[in-house]
């Protein structure tokens, strides 16, 4: 038996590698390495791949940057966005040359956003071109948000979440659900990521995480350290990012367990860590924001939302605005710089105005801090995005995305000032 396993393109208005890696892809890798199975891995998303070789595409110091990306045609459901639509990723003839004169028995790719379904297609149709005998298996975030959609598109089984068991039978009888990233498949890494919890306590009505893992736990973060010990000793790599969706809860047993793992390995002061998941800004005591510093977290990501405490209660009440003062003032402290920590505002959450989204950028921006503008997408499953795309009959998930709905709730122009204030504000 032979898998493929492919992280297909993406077709959106805007894509950068901010950190990007297909966490759950790689875990299978993983599973099908320890059970000796023979397979391929393709990531279209691959910035370390060859063909990127000669193209002038700067990478930051923390392995961030620009993907190779191809303007095409607008679907006709995006005409009225006064922006273009490109493919981003490896082009499709050099997936063709390196999969060219095998064949497989199963075709496992891997979503993400809900309204990346472009890419999705693109492969599953390159798959019944080319190995028409290869079964089709659809997993991730979006197949598990729409899993009919997925099935509707060509896919001949969905994994939802870590429902494994619907491969029973199949003779692809794996569960990667408790396996670490696979990075041998990458001939060159510049970061990884990592993630030592599962799931979030939280339930905020916008937010799928309790959809995609129903429970919170910490994982075995002795392996963890291992990992991270092993791709720095092996690999070189300095920067380490947390996928967790709830990193600071759970500390005892996680971060604290875990910076004592890499202290025994003498790690802590080689490597470094990142939070673009954002952290939760209640946690952030003045013990928790000098251990951070200790720990060697080089940027930190705060999810803030919105500076408006009756949109914060209605969605999640999981900070208040005096909770962020207290916060950043523990992080300044503690030694980051305001350059180092970045706060999230949401940008067209519903029932958010226009004016409080600028007032959350002028207030947030006075304290020297970054300010990041987080374009809000209506997630299927979801109190508010189930409500805000049945209220606007969204049924093409296209029209979910995070460019296109704010544009819907605000205009292009509205959308554009506060883009630009953001910006202009960051200069000051």
């Amino acid at each position: 038996m032979k898998v493929l396993l492919v992280n297909p393109p993406v077709y959106d208005f805007a894509l950068y590698d901010f950190w990007l890696k297909p966490y759950g892809l790689l875990r299978i890798a993983s599973a099908l390495r320890n059970q000796g199975m023979d397979f391929d891995f393709f990531d279209f998303l691959d910035r370390g791949h060859n063909f990127y070789e000669n193209l002038k595409l700067k990478t930051d110091t923390y392995g961030r940057g620009k993907f190779y990306s191809d303007e095409v045609k607008k679907p006709e459901v995006l005409s009225f966005m006064r922006r273009k639509f490109k493919r981003y990723g490896i082009p499709l003839s050099v997936f063709l040359e390196e999969i060219k004169g095998n064949s497989y028995d199963y075709v496992l790719i891997a979503t993400g956003m809900t309204y990346w379904y472009i890419g999705v297609k693109e492969i599953i149709e390159v798959t019944e071109r080319l190995l028409p005998e290869a079964k089709i298996v659809v997993g991730g975030v979006a197949a598990t948000l729409m899993p009919v959609f997925y099935q509707k598109l060509g896919a001949d089984i969905v994994v939802r979440g870590d429902d494994w068991d619907v491969l029973t039978g199949s003779g692809l009888e794996i569960d990667p659900s408790n396996e670490l990233p696979l990075y041998d498949v990458y001939t060159k890494l510049n970061y990884a990521v990592i993630r030592i919890t599962e799931g979030c306590p939280l339930r905020c009505l916008y937010c799928a995480s309790s959809i995609l893992k129903p429970g919170f736990r910490v994982s075995d973060v002795e392996q963890v350290a291992d990992l991270v010990e092993q791709l720095y000793n092996k690999r070189a790599i300095r920067d380490f990012v947390f996928y967790d969706d709830a990193l600071l809860y759970g500390i005892d047993e996680g971060l604290l367990k875990f910076f004592k793992e890499l202290e025994e390995r003498k790690l802590i002061g080689k490597v470094r860590f990142h939070t673009p998941n954002a952290l939760h800004v209640r946690k952030i005591d003045e013990d928790t924001a000098r251990f951070l510093k200790k720990m060697g977290f080089e940027t930190i990501y705060l999810g803030v939302e919105t500076i408006n405490p009756l949109l914060l209660k209605q969605v999640g009440e999981k900070l208040s605005f005096s909770d962020l003062e207290v916060a950043l003032m523990n992080l300044k402290m503690a030694g980051f710089e305001g350059s180092q920590i970045t706060a999230y505002i949401l940008l067209g959450l519903p029932g958010q105005d226009f004016e409080e989204v600028e007032e959350s950028i002028r207030v947030l921006s006075k304290y020297g801090i970054n300010v990041s503008l987080s374009e809000f997408s209506p997630i299927p499953g979801t109190p508010v995005g189930d409500q805000a795309i049945n209220s606007l009959n969204l049924k093409d998930p296209l029209l979910t995305n995070n460019s296109v709905f704010p544009t819907l709730l605000y205009g292009f122009e509205r959308v554009n000032y506060l883009k630009n204030l953001k910006i202009n504000l960051s200069r000051t």
